[in-house]
């Protein structure tokens, strides 16, 4: 019996190894995830929390807000001269300190702030100081300060209340008022309306601007009538413009003088009968100024003569231009100074100056230009060295910029929560600016690392090479995606297109686990050729307000490559931003993929390579992924064509807060048999949108109107970035 027992004993506990085994196995990944994510977390933290030196003489700000006081303590670190810690702050670096602070709030419309600071010094005594707009009185001489409070106190917000406008005509006064203040706002605060001295400058320099672009180049402001109310900040305004007359070119003569000749070798006269401004004519004479620099003059000069001038309804008159090219003047040495690491033949490649030919100044500022582009160097300065009358060396100064940067990544996405990471970006490797670039992120839902390597302009002037290396693990909505591979390519920008396109080839090693259908193959070996092409003509790339951008990509797979399955694989993406009125935006998207086998074998189609729509970036009433293809279980099992459509009307509340309503379409099909699609969702919703410097920080909910029976009625997502 206790044989039976024992032998029983064992053998449950061996189930139970088991088990557990089976549990750990399955629960690994995950939990490998997890610490990932606290190492990164940690090693990006550490050694910020650990290098504070107890030693270390300490400023605090309050009073401003919790991002206002982050802000001004930014400011205040990214402006110490010293830039390195101290043991104690003498009476100039707190008065220095005081001053900024106390420019910065009235730059904000805090015309009249008051700061209270606390000083601790090295003896622990301590002394308040109450100081008004200025820092009066000083602080006594000599002392030593081993912590420093400031606080705050900014008084009234000053802010445009009425603003008028005498003798302005040419202009709508809706359109000049815009100079002072934010238009189109459904909430006009106070915040939209600030008035400073240096913002109300600013504002009359850009209404005389316009009317100077509009021919009223004898624009000026006659009489400014500025009315304070120091209790409520208000500010009412009146600004007397005198307009002139409009001034209108006829015509213009043009003279043109080689070496000392007192005759012109040539004359040209030009019917012009343009609105004329001093901004057309500083263009005008730079066209004629090039012309003579690229033959080798130089010293090119251009005089202008106004003459006929009559007087009218406008003013009306012919200008005659004297070009005098001087003599010319031969390129003697291309020189080179403060480079250390980087190799001189590359630098004399990206200037193409050849010494015996005739001075080219445009060519010489171009070939400053390609050593700038190349982003190694901080700075890089050009001087001309004259040797005699008609030969001048050209001497390049050049500071190479530092050799390593560590950035650490943060982001939010509702699917992958909180993301971390580091970015190491190596320059000027071995001297060829070529660039090294790591990238470690981890989330709660994905690992990821990829390494790239860049060599600039490898084939002429705009072909870069590089190569890749990559690693994804992530679990999807249904599956988990884990990829590795790498590949090498070249890239090649159309600028005056600004268009851009890339070739590569790519190796890969795909494989999706915890897979509950058969949909083409979990494992597989990839070898392809990509091809993306790219035209951007938005704006801005982070919160664009006008503009498109177009996107096309193909990969094709094939055995003949080195992999193990055939398919063919495209996606079309295009964006376009438009306003409608002030403070009024429409962004519309179309999104479109389509993946096939080549030979007709649904085993040649990866799983990972079918799509998986949805999320903050796509269609917002569903996680990320979740807007593909069911199957009679109601697993999700991805889409081999779709098409998303996106409308977005977004309207500015404040200046950096929006208030969106949008609506997200999708069509897809589970077989590319069934294309363009055989299936409908359709998300409606809004939210909000606050602009950053990285993008906007967005909070919204999409509202599935059209949904499948397992779908999600509803999804709220908050992410940074702009959808599409």
């Amino acid at each position: 019996m206790e044989s039976l027992l024992e032998m029983r004993r064992a053998r449950q506990n061996s189930e139970n190894r088991s088990r557990n085994a089976e549990i750990a196995t399955r629960h690994a990944p995950a939990l490998i995830h997890r610490i990932l994510f606290f190492v990164v977390l940690f090693v990006c933290v550490a050694p910020r929390v650990f290098a504070a030196d107890t030693n270390e003489a300490k400023m605090s700000i309050s009073g401003y807000g919790l991002f206002g006081d982050l802000d001004l303590k930014r400011m205040l670190k990214s402006l110490d001269v010293r830039g390195k810690k101290r043991a104690f702050y003498d009476a100039n670096d707190v008065e220095d300190a005081a001053l900024i602070l106390f420019s910065r709030v009235k730059q904000d419309g805090y015309l009249k702030p008051e700061i209270d600071a606390t000083l601790t010094f090295v003896d622990g005594g301590t002394q308040t100081f109450q100081w008004r707009e200025t820092v009066e009185p000083p602080l006594p001489r000599p002392s030593r300060t081993t912590k420093v409070v400031f606080k705050i106190r900014e008084g009234v917000l000053y802010h445009y209340h009425d603003i008028k406008f005498e003798g302005l005509h040419a202009v709508k006064e809706k359109e000049a008022r815009a100079f002072f203040v934010e238009r189109g706002l459904l909430l006009p605060l106070k915040s939209s309306k600030v008035f400073t001295p240096q913002k109300f400058h600013r504002g009359t320099g850009s209404l005389l601007e316009v009317l100077e672009r509009r021919g009223y180049d004898n624009a000026e402001i006659t009489r400014t009538n500025i009315v304070l109310d120091d209790r409520t900040g208000q500010a009412n305004v009146t600004i007397g413009v005198s307009e002139g007359l409009k001034s209108v070119l006829q015509s213009i003569r043009v003279e043109t003088y080689v070496s000392t000749n007192s005759l012109p070798e040539s004359v040209v006269t030009i019917q012009t009968n343009v609105t004329f401004s001093k901004l057309w004519l500083q263009d005008f004479t730079q066209q004629l100024r090039a012309t003579n620099l690229h033959r080798g003059f130089p010293d090119t000069t251009v005089e202008i003569v106004r003459t006929n001038e009559a007087t009218g309804t406008n003013v009306t008159f012919d200008l005659i231009t004297k070009v005098r090219s001087g003599e010319k003047v031969m390129l003697g040495t291309v020189t080179f100074e403060g480079q250390e690491k980087t190799k001189l033949p590359l630098l004399k490649r990206r200037v193409r100056l050849k010494p015996g030919e005739p001075l080219d100044r445009i060519a010489a500022e171009q070939g400053r230009y390609r050593l700038t582009k190349l982003g190694i160097f901080d700075s890089v300065g050009m001087r001309y060295d004259v040797v005699d009358e008609h030969h001048r060396n050209v001497h390049y100064v050049l500071r190479e910029g530092k050799w390593v940067d560590v950035n650490l990544l943060f982001g939010f996405g509702s699917y992958e929560l909180l993301r971390a990471g580091v970015e190491v970006e190596q320059y000027n490797v071995f001297g060829r600016a070529h660039r090294a670039r790591l990238r470690l992120v981890q989330s709660f839902k994905a690992s990821t690392a990829d390494f790239l390597y860049t060599m600039p302009e490898f084939v002429g002037e705009d072909v870069d090479f590089f190569l890749q290396g990559t690693f994804l693990r992530r679990d999807e909505i249904s599956f988990t995606r884990q990829e590795f591979g790498g590949g090498a390519g070249a890239k090649t920008i159309f600028a005056n297109i600004q268009s851009e396109l890339v070739a590569r080839y790519n190796f890969e090693i795909l494989n999706a686990t915890d897979i509950v259908v058969n949909e083409g193959p979990s494992e597989a070996s990839v070898s392809a050729v990509v091809f993306d092409l790219k035209h951007d003509l938005r704006d801005s790339p982070l919160n664009p307000r006008n503009g498109y951008k177009i996107y096309s990509g193909i990969e094709l797979a094939s055995q003949y490559l080195g992999g193990d399955v055939n398919y063919a694989r495209f996606r079309f993406d295009a964006s376009y931003h438009h306003p409608i009125i002030e403070g009024n935006w429409i962004h519309l998207n179309l999104d479109h993929g389509t993946v096939g086998t080549l030979h007709g074998s649904q085993r040649d189609l990866p799983f990972n390579k079918r799509f998986f729509p949805g999320g903050d970036n796509s269609v917002r009433g569903f996680q990320y992924g979740e807007a593909a293809p069911r199957n009679a279980v109601g697993e999700t099992v991805g889409a081999e064509t779709y098409t998303v459509g996106n409308a977005e009307f977004e309207q500015a509340l404040t200046p950096k807060l929006s208030l969106v309503v949008f609506a997200d379409a999708i069509g897809f099909a589970h077989s590319v048999q069934n294309f363009p699609g055989d299936e409908l969702l359709l998300s409606v919703g809004g939210g909000l949108s606050w602009q950053t410097i990285i993008g906007p920080v967005r909070l919204e909910y999409g509202y599935n109107a059209i949904k499948r029976t397992l779908d999600p009625v509803g999804t709220l997502q908050f992410s940074i970035g702009f959808p599409f």
